[in-house]
């Protein structure tokens, strides 16, 4: 395990370079929202299980289901996988919460879920009582997740653009848009789009019998 002033180092030179690569309300949530207890997970369970933040971002936004901006706590991206951890502390989230905050927070979950995030819920309590329960919890449920083979594939420069303007896009593609953005002819896109599909890393829809775009696939539902 590495020493707390590693951490500390490393901690504060990730935090800086999001926060340098924000602006405006995105910058100003990063700000506000990263606190005493996101700072806690990193410390005493991310960091020890890991030794590093790569592909970990905090305060991501999304968009909820009425459009609106949504901010998560950390969402961790490997491959095509996304995975969204929310430090949540007993007061917030039940001794101040009442049936129209709890509804919320339901439709919330669910559509995180349906964009592709699976979201863990992290005790705050258990930070600084458990940490290492939460650390034992947390590694069943990525070896359930079979991590491993999506960290292995090499993108190349085009193939990781267009993974992440689809995570931009909360998790939908379109070629002519992607193209824009990438600085590419719309053929090349839609050649490379294929390849990712063809190799499962984007899920094409259709409108009639034509792809019309493409999507970062969902989880995988649990057989066992």
């Amino acid at each position: 395990m590495k020493g707390l002033a590693e951490f500390q180092s490393a901690h504060a030179l990730w935090l800086q370079k999001h926060v340098q690569s924000r602006s405006g309300e995105r910058k100003d949530r990063l700000l506000r929202g990263h606190g005493h207890g996101e700072k806690l997970f990193l410390e005493r369970v991310w960091w020890p299980m890991f030794g590093h933040f790569d592909g970990l971002h905090p305060e991501y936004e999304v968009r909820d289901w009425r459009g609106s901006p949504s901010f998560l706590d950390f969402v961790w991206f490997r491959g095509a996988y996304r995975l969204n951890f929310e430090i949540k502390g007993y007061g917030p989230h039940v001794q101040q919460s009442d049936r129209t905050k709890y509804t919320r927070e339901l439709l919330r979950e669910m559509n995180l879920y349906g964009l592709g995030y699976r979201t863990v819920s992290v005790p705050y309590d258990a930070l600084a009582s458990e940490p290492q329960l939460v650390q034992s919890l947390l590694q069943a449920i990525l070896s359930r997740l079979d991590l491993s083979s999506g960290s292995e594939r090499r993108f190349s420069p085009i193939e990781a653009g267009l993974l992440q303007v689809a995570r931009r896009t909360d998790g939908y593609l379109y070629p002519h848009r992607a193209a824009e953005q990438l600085g590419i002819h719309t053929k090349t896109a839609q050649r490379y789009m294929r390849k990712l599909a063809a190799e499962g890393w984007l899920v094409p829809v259709q409108k009639g019998t034509r792809v019309c775009r493409y999507r970062l696939p969902a989880w995988k539902d649990d057989v066992t």
